[in-house]
C-alpha cells in the first residue's frame, strides 16, 4: 500500500474531524456522542469514503477501523477545544465546560472575552501534549503490574464522597465559616435531587442530550439572568491583545488539568464536568480566573484523549467515542509492554495531536472576531438574547420536557448566588447519581 496515500487520507479525515467537531462546539445541544452515534447508523458509508480515499482498504477492516477512529478522535478533539466560545460568548454550557462559563464570563464582562477563550485553547494544547506523555505511565499504572484500575474499583464510592466532602471543605473560610458550610450543603443537597431525578431514568430525554438542560439550567442561564438584572451599561471595549509568553504558573495549572483529565479517564463514572471539579478544589482562588480557563481546556482536551486510549489499557469505555471506537477495531490486542503499542493507538494519539493543533489557532482567531462585534454592545441586550439562543436550542434538541428541567435546573443554580457560596457545588447534580450507582446493591 502506498504510504504516501495512506497519509494523505489520514490527514483528510483529521482535517474533516476537525471541521465537523467545530460544528458540534459551536452548537449548544450537540455531542460528539452524536456524531458517534450517526457513524455507527451508517458505518457502510464511512466503509466505502475509506475504499475511496485509499483503494482497495475496504478488505483489511482493522485499517478502516483505525482510520474511522482516527476521524472520531479528532472530532471529539476539535469539539473539546470549539465548545468553549458558546460557554464563554452565550453562557450556554455543557458537562466539560459548566465550569468555565463562570470565570469566562466574567472575563467577558472584564473586556477579556477573548482571552479567555485563547486561555483554555491554549490549556487544550498543552493538555493534549501532556496527556501523550502520560499513556505510558498510565498502562503501567491501570494494568500490569500495578493494576490499580481493578484494586481501586470497591473504593469508587468512598472517593466520590471524600471528592464531595472536600469541595464543602473549600467554604470552611472568612467569617462564619460553619454557616457557610451548611449553605453550601444544602447548595449540593438541592442540586443533588434535581441531578437524580434528571440522569437516574425517571425522565424520557436522550441520554446523549440530557445533560444540555441540566447543566444550561445550573450554569448558563443564572448568569445570564444576574447579567439582566445588572445595573445599565454596556460591555467594555474587548482587548485583543496576544498571550503573554507560556509561564511555569501555566505549565503547572495545565498539567493539574491533565491530572484530573487523567484520573476521570479510568475512575468508573467519573466524566469531563467531574473533572473540571476535582482540578478546581483548592486551586480556583488562589490562580484566579486566567489560570482557572487554563485548567479547564487542559481538562476537557485531556479527557477527550485519555478515555480513548484507556479503551486500550483496561478494555472499558469511558465516553461515547471510546465505545464507538471499540466498535469499529473489534477485538483490541493485548497490549503487553513499552515496545508493543498497538499501531491503532499511535494513529490515534497522532490524531488528536493534529486535530488540537489545527483546532486551536482557529478558535483563537474565532473568538477575536466574536469579541469585536460584540465589544461596546448592552449587555443586558446580549443577555436577553442569548437567552432566546438558548431556550430555542433546549425546545429543538430536548423539547419541552428539556426546557421544563433547565427552568428548575435554573432556579436551584440561582441559590448560591443568593447565599453567596461557590457554584461548584451544583456539581453534586452529576457527582450524586453516579455514587447512588455504586452504592446501590448489585443484581
Amino acid at each position: 500500500m502506498d504510504v504516501a496515500v495512506l497519509v494523505v487520507a489520514f490527514l483528510v479525515l483529521i482535517f474533516l474531524g476537525v471541521a465537523v467537531g467545530s460544528v458540534t462546539g459551536l452548537s449548544p445541544g450537540l455531542h460528539v456522542n452524536n456524531v458517534a452515534a450517526l457513524l455507527l447508523a451508517t458505518r457502510g458509508a464511512w466503509i466505502g469514503l475509506v475504499a475511496i480515499l485509499i483503494p482497495g482498504a475496504g478488505a483489511d477492516s482493522l485499517l478502516t477501523g483505525t482510520l474511522i477512529s482516527c476521524f472520531l478522535v479528532a472530532t471529539a478533539a476539535s469539539h473539546s477545544v470549539f465548545n468553549f466560545i458558546p460557554s464563554v460568548f452565550l453562557g450556554a454550557p455543557t458537562e466539560d465546560t459548566a465550569l468555565a462559563t463562570l470565570p469566562g464570563h466574567r472575563l467577558l464582562l472584564a473586556g477579556n472575552g477573548a482571552k479567555a477563550v485563547a486561555l483554555a485553547a491554549r490549556g487544550a494544547v498543552l493538555g493534549t501534549a501532556f496527556a501523550v506523555f502520560v499513556v505510558v505511565p498510565l498502562r503501567f499504572l491501570l494494568s500490569d503490574p500495578i493494576g490499580l484500575a481493578e484494586r481501586f474499583r470497591p473504593w469508587t464510592a468512598v472517593f466520590l464522597l471524600g471528592l464531595l466532602g472536600a469541595i464543602l471543605a473549600t467554604e470552611y473560610r472568612g467569617r462564619h465559616p460553619i454557616r457557610r458550610v451548611l449553605r453550601a450543603a444544602w447548595v449540593q443537597a438541592l442540586a443533588a435531587t434535581v441531578g437524580i431525578v434528571t440522569l437516574r431514568g425517571a425522565l424520557p430525554l436522550d441520554p446523549n442530550t440530557i445533560l444540555f438542560p441540566l447543566f444550561s439550567g445550573l450554569f448558563g442561564l443564572p448568569t445570564l439572568i444576574v447579567t439582566l438584572r445588572g445595573p445599565l451599561g454596556r460591555i467594555p471595549h474587548q482587548r485583543l491583545e496576544s498571550l503573554r509568553s507560556l509561564s511555569r504558573a501555566d505549565t503547572r495549572c495545565a498539567l493539574r488539568g491533565t491530572a484530573a483529565g487523567a484520573a476521570v479517564s479510568w475512575l468508573p463514572g467519573l466524566s469531563g464536568g467531574a473533572a473540571a471539579t476535582l482540578a478546581s478544589v483548592g486551586g480556583r482562588k488562589r490562580s484566579g480566573p486566567h489560570q482557572f480557563m487554563i485548567v479547564l481546556g487542559a481538562v476537557s482536551s485531556s479527557t477527550s484523549l485519555l478515555s480513548v486510549t484507556v479503551l486500550f489499557i483496561i478494555h472499558r469505555t469511558r465516553s461515547g467515542t471510546a465505545a464507538a471506537v471499540r466498535d469499529f477495531l473489534g477485538d483490541l490486542a493485548p497490549w503487553s509492554g513499552l515496545w508493543s503499542t498497538p499501531n491503532s493507538l499511535l494513529a490515534i494519539l497522532g490524531a488528536s495531536v493534529l486535530a488540537t493543533a489545527f483546532a486551536a489557532p482557529l478558535v483563537v482567531r474565532l473568538s477575536r472576531r466574536i469579541a469585536q462585534r460584540c465589544s461596546t454592545s448592552n449587555p443586558r441586550r446580549i443577555s436577553a438574547l442569548s437567552l432566546v439562543v438558548i431556550q430555542g436550542l433546549l425546545l429543538v434538541v430536548t423539547g419541552p420536557l428539556g426546557l421544563g428541567v433547565a427552568a428548575i435546573a435554573m432556579l436551584v443554580g440561582l441559590v448560591p448566588i443568593a447565599l453567596r457560596v461557590r457554584r461548584v457545588h451544583l456539581m453534586a447534580s452529576l457527582l450524586v447519581p453516579v455514587l447512588l450507582t455504586y452504592l446501590a446493591p448489585a443484581g
